[in-house]
């Protein structure tokens, strides 16, 4: 059932091609080393949920592990829609290690953005034992990993989720990447900043008064947006 399942979700992006679209986003997201197929991200999670229906949550894994191996930015979407599904009920330490392999073969903010939030952000609302995994990733030379060190973090100060309790492990996550002169991380953990704004506006504006001389000018700039 699984390979069956991973033909059947490839096929139907394939049979989705668009040549124009496939230029768009990959002029778009410019970083990526994959092929595109052109397909939007609603007929992406709409394929995907179709096909992953009735499979038992031990067969996930060989799905996510199928779609990941095909060298499309489509099917490696798919294949992180996956894991979002896996991330609420499956084994944490399966699910932290798909996303542990993804990571380090990512090379494009789409591909890790969607990977952090919702999926390893659902994992971190489960256990606290995931912040572990994520302190470990903060000081890599790899800043994709620096990336999703911080942007689980965005899951839990959204609206549907947010607890004042978040408040301290967000900032912590955020306080690593204040100075980090990489834009990819810098924008990261500016944009975790302004989403937690949203929630505790006061908290946000002592934090920005406290560390503004060590923050980049792209932190400030992104985590004072709604202030």
């Amino acid at each position: 059932m699984p390979k069956s399942t991973i033909s059947t979700i490839s096929e139907e992006l394939q049979s989705m091609s668009d040549s124009y679209r496939k230029e768009k986003i990959a002029g778009y997201l410019k970083t990526s080393s994959l092929d595109f197929i052109g397909v939007e991200l609603p007929d992406i999670h709409r394929i995907v949920k179709q096909n992953i229906k009735g499979l038992a949550i031990d067969e996930l894994p060989e799905v996510m592990e199928g779609l990941w191996k095909i060298r499309t930015f489509e099917t490696r979407l798919a294949a992180i829609d996956v894991l979002k599904v896996f991330a609420k009920i499956g084994p944490l330490e399966t699910g932290m290690a798909f996303a542990d392999r993804w990571v380090e073969d990512a090379d494009t903010w789409g591909i890790i953005d969607p990977l952090c939030s919702p999926a390893i952000g659902s994992m971190l609302l489960r256990d606290e034992k995931v912040e572990d995994t994520l302190r470990s990733w903060r000081m890599s030379d790899n800043f994709w990993r620096r990336r999703a060190s911080v942007l689980p973090f965005l899951h839990l100060a959204l609206k549907s989720q947010y607890k004042p309790d978040f408040n301290d492990k967000i900032l912590e996550a955020i306080s690593p990447h204040i100075s980090d002169n990489e834009f990819f991380v810098g924008k990261a953990a500016g944009w975790v900043l302004r989403e937690l704004s949203k929630r505790d506006p006061e908290l946000v504006r002592t934090y920005l008064d406290e560390n503004g001389g060590k923050m980049t000018k792209l932190v400030i700039r992104e985590g004072s947006k709604k202030l």
